[in-house]
């Protein structure tokens, strides 16, 4: 289980992007924002709630990115990995780059746990 911490706002939970990922019923867990008010409810684990935080948050290009990349087999997300590496070998990475690295390993990791995308 993630390690859920005590932010000044007095949310218990786990920071992700602009929204928390709080226990829920105790069994699963819920997004919140910053006022506590609920977004989505019912995930079994806090990588699914992360996932659909990355989902809501990203804006058009960055959602049609992510629907290429669901669409890709393990093999082909791997090479896209690499892809992106090696096109920042030894250089700094923008962090739209880092973010779609993210997103690409994300999906990648899902695929091979057999995880909803």
């Amino acid at each position: 289980m993630a390690k859920f911490k005590e932010y000044k706002n007095g949310i218990v939970g786990k920071r992700h992007g602009i929204y928390y990922v709080v226990s829920g019923d105790g069994v699963s867990f819920d997004i919140i924002d910053k006022e506590k008010n609920l977004i989505e409810s019912g995930f079994a684990s806090v990588g699914d709630a992360e996932w659909r935080i990355e989902k809501i948050t990203a804006d058009d290009e960055l959602l049609k990115y992510i629907d290429d990349a669901s669409q890709m087999t393990i093999g082909q997300l791997t090479g896209k990995m690499m892809e992106i590496f090696n096109t920042w070998d030894g250089k700094v990475m923008p962090k739209e780059e880092k973010r779609k690295l993210s997103i690409v390993e994300t999906i990648r990791n899902r695929k091979a746990k057999k995880m909803a995308i």
